[in-house]
């Protein structure tokens, strides 16, 4: 299964937060540190996991009720942060 990156664009994330974690199961999503985003484990494309969050996917003219996000694939990853979250990409990644 492919990772990917999601990431809210308005301050406001507590409709996405909610969505991820009434749909993504606990063990296929991690939180990122300060709520700025999350880390989505998903058989699918990138659009595909974004329709099913509900960020996109809203037949023609019907608003989107989560705001704007930025769903990305995550193919490698590098950097600084808490180790549980290096821990979680590690075993996803080889899984």
């Amino acid at each position: 299964m492919a990772i990917y990156l999601i990431i809210p664009l308005r301050q406001e994330t507590v409709e996405i937060d909610t969505a991820i974690t009434s749909i993504i199961d606990e063990q296929d999503r991690f939180q990122l540190q300060g709520n700025s985003g999350w880390l989505v484990r998903f058989a699918g494309t990138t659009k595909e996991v974004s329709d099913k969050i509900g960020i996109t996917g809203q037949k023609e003219g019907e608003a989107a009720t989560l705001g704007s996000a930025l769903v990305t694939p995550v193919t490698s990853y590098y950097g600084r942060g808490p180790a549980d979250m290096w821990e979680w990409l590690k075993i996803r990644f080889e899984q």
